[in-house]
């Protein structure tokens, strides 16, 4: 559960940088698929990034982790991260 919000908060770190004046739909598909698809879902959305191997090993053990999450709490985290992605904070 740590390693959840931990991801969490570094995505939304990254989601509302200054730097980022628009989030990649990609991105936010992989995040999508993360916290409510299956794993093959989330294995098809990392795949137009071209993981090293490595990357997709722990892409995965990220996946099995996110879903021992109850599904209200993984409800929750995807309504935390759309209010803030639309939030004035972030645009």
């Amino acid at each position: 559960m740590k390693l959840a919000v931990t991801f969490t908060l570094v995505m939304l770190a990254l989601c509302c940088g200054s730097a980022s004046a628009e989030i990649c739909p990609s991105f936010l598909e992989v995040v999508e698929t993360l916290f409510m698809g299956t794993p093959s879902n989330y294995e098809a959305a990392l795949e137009p990034f071209s993981p090293a191997q490595d990357m997709r090993e722990a892409g995965a053990q990220l996946k099995m982790m996110v879903d021992t999450l109850p599904q209200k709490a993984r409800d929750s985290i995807m309504k935390l991260l759309e209010k803030i992605v639309k939030s004035s904070l972030c645009n």
